[in-house]
Order: structure tokens, then C-alpha cells, then sequence
């Protein structure tokens, strides 16, 4: 994936997701799969509200 692409859909995914990716994750990504594997562990990890779909963080 191009670069300034890859940091833009990282923002996006971690805004819509209320994730945070580390620096050192992204910079591994290479193919949307390495994508959906960098993003699928944070968000597996957030405690969602089942009746908002949002996290019980905030």
C-alpha cells in the first residue's frame, strides 16, 4: 500500500473505531490483510456496548 494512503485509512479505521494503532504496527503493514490483523487486536480488546456498538472506555 502507498504510504500517505496507508496513514490516511490507519486514521480513518482508528476515528471510526476508537483505536489507537501504534507507530511500529503500521509501519509493518504491507497488504490490506496486515491491515485487518493490525486493527482486528485493539478492537477485539475494547469492551463494547451491545446496545450503542461503542466501547465502555470512554
Amino acid at each position: 500500500m502507498a504510504g500517505l494512503a496507508l496513514l490516511a485509512m490507519v486514521e480513518t479505521l482508528q476515528g471510526r473505531l476508537i483505536i489507537t494503532v501504534p507507530d511500529e504496527v503500521t509501519a509493518r503493514v504491507r497488504m490490506v490483510r496486515d491491515l485487518q490483523d493490525a486493527v482486528s487486536t485493539p478492537v477485539a480488546a475494547a469492551p463494547l456496548d451491545m446496545s450503542t456498538g461503542k466501547d465502555n472506555c470512554s
